[in-house]
C-alpha cells in the first residue's frame, strides 16, 4: 500500500507542477537524496514541497521551517496548526492548500473546522479556543485587527502558530504560481463534490500523513537563533523554530544578493512598505507603472517579483515566458519568486505579534 501511495503522490508532482522541472522522486540527485528521504518518511513528497527541488538549498530551507513549525510535536496540537494552515490559505485564495489542509483537518477529526472555513462561518467551530485561533489566522492580512493586538495564544505557543501562519503565507504564494488549483486528481465544479473528495482524501492518504512519527533530524544543523532578525523574534521561545527561520531568512538574503538587482529590490520593498494587506487593483497596470523605468532582465525580474509578492494568482504563462526569455533556468525562477514571496511574508509577520 505504501508503494501505491508513494506512486500516486509522485505522479501528482509530475502532473501538477508547471514552469519548473522538479527532481524525480525515483532518481534523486546526490545533493537532495537525504532531504527526499526525510520528507518522504515524516510527511510526503507532495508538490508544494517538491516544486522547490530544482534548488536543493531552497527545498531544504522550506522543509526546515515547515517541519519545525507544523510537523514536529510541540506545545500546540497538530489539528490546531492544520486549522491555521487552512485558514491562512483561504484568505490568500489558494484553493490547492485549502483542499489539502482541509483534508488534514478531516484526518484529525476536525470536520467542524473544515465546514467553517468552506462556509466562512466561524460559529460552526465547536470549541472557543480553536475558533479564536482560526479567527486570528483569518485576520493576519488585516493590520491593526483587534485579535492581532491580543493573540489567543501564549508566547510559548507563538513559534508554532505564527511559524505555521508565516510558512503558509509563503507556500500559498508559491503554490498559486507553480501548481494547479487543487490537489485532487480531477477538477470539481460542484462545491459539494469537491468537499466529498477532500473528505475521502482526509480519511485515506491525509490520515497516514498526519499520523506519521517524526524521528531525529538527520539533516545537518543550520541557522543560529542569535542571528534571528528582530521581526522574527516571536520564534525565540523554541530554539529549533528560531534556528529554522534564522537559516531561511539568511538564505533569502543570499538569494537577493545573487539574483535580485538593486533597483528591483528597491522597487519591491518600497511597494511592500506601502501595502496594508489589500488586494491589488485589477489588471497589471500598477506593475507596468512601477517598472516603467526598467528594461531587459531587470524589468522582467521586477514584474515577476511584484506579482509573486502581492498578486501571485496573476502570474500566468505570458508573465513566465517573458521572464524566462530574459532569465532562463529553474534556479533563477525559483529564487526570484521565493525571495519576493518571503519578503512580503516578512511584512505580514510584523502584523501578527506585538513584541
Amino acid at each position: 500500500m505504501t508503494k501505491i501511495e508513494n506512486w500516486m503522490v509522485d505522479d501528482m508532482t509530475e502532473k501538477q507542477v508547471r514552469y519548473l522541472n522538479p527532481v524525480p522522486a525515483n532518481s534523486p540527485t546526490p545533493e537532495i537524496v537525504d532531504l527526499y528521504t526525510q520528507v518522504r518518511r515524516e510527511f510526503q513528497l507532495v508538490p508544494p514541497l517538491t516544486l522547490f527541488s530544482p534548488s536543493t538549498e531552497l527545498f531544504g530551507g522550506v522543509w526546515r521551517v515547515l517541519r519545525e513549525s507544523l510537523i514536529i510535536d510541540g506545545n500546540v496540537p497538530r489539528s490546531t496548526l492544520e486549522a491555521v494552515s487552512a485558514a491562512v490559505s483561504s484568505i490568500n485564495a489558494c484553493p490547492y492548500c485549502v483542499d489539502a489542509h482541509s483534508g488534514m483537518l478531516h484526518a484529525t477529526s476536525r470536520h467542524d473546522v473544515v465546514d467553517s472555513i468552506y462556509a466562512n462561518d466561524m460559529s460552526l467551530i465547536q470549541d472557543d479556543k480553536t475558533r479564536r485561533i482560526v479567527q486570528w489566522a483569518l485576520a493576519t492580512k488585516t493590520p491593526g485587527a483587534a485579535i492581532l493586538k491580543s493573540p489567543p495564544f501564549t508566547p510559548e505557543q507563538a513559534p508554532e502558530i505564527i511559524g505555521t501562519a508565516m510558512v503558509f503565507h509563503f507556500i500559498n504564494r508559491m503554490v498559486s504560481i507553480f501548481l494547479s488549483e487543487s490537489p485532487m486528481p480531477v477538477a470539481f465544479e460542484s462545491i459539494t463534490l469537491r468537499k466529498m473528495a477532500v473528505r475521502i482524501f482526509g480519511a485515506t492518504m491525509a490520515k497516514k500523513i498526519v499520523n506519521r512519527e517524526t524521528g531525529e533530524n538527520t539533516l545537518s544543523e543550520a541557522g543560529s537563533p542569535e542571528q534571528l532578525p528582530s521581526d522574527l523574534k516571536w520564534a525565540m521561545p523554541c530554539e529549533s523554530i528560531a534556528r529554522a527561520f534564522s537559516h531561511f531568512s539568511e538564505l533569502m538574503a543570499q538569494q537577493e544578493v545573487q539574483y535580485i538587482p538593486v533597483a528591483v529590490g528597491r522597487i519591491v520593498k518600497k511597494q511592500l512598505d506601502l501595502w496594508q494587506g489589500e488586494d491589488m487593483p485589477m489588471g497589471n497596470d500598477w506593475v507596468n507603472k512601477l517598472t516603467d523605468d526598467l528594461s531587459g532582465a531587470d524589468k522582467q525580474i521586477a514584474k515577476l517579483a511584484l506579482l509573486a509578492a502581492l498578486a501571485p494568482y496573476r502570474v500566468n504563462d505570458a508573465v513566465v515566458s517573458e521572464f524566462q526569455a530574459e532569465c532562463p533556468g529553474d534556479n533563477v525562477l525559483l529564487a526570484v519568486t521565493a525571495w519576493a514571496s518571503f519578503t512580503a511574508v516578512r511584512k505580514v509577520g510584523t502584523w501578527m505579534w506585538n513584541s
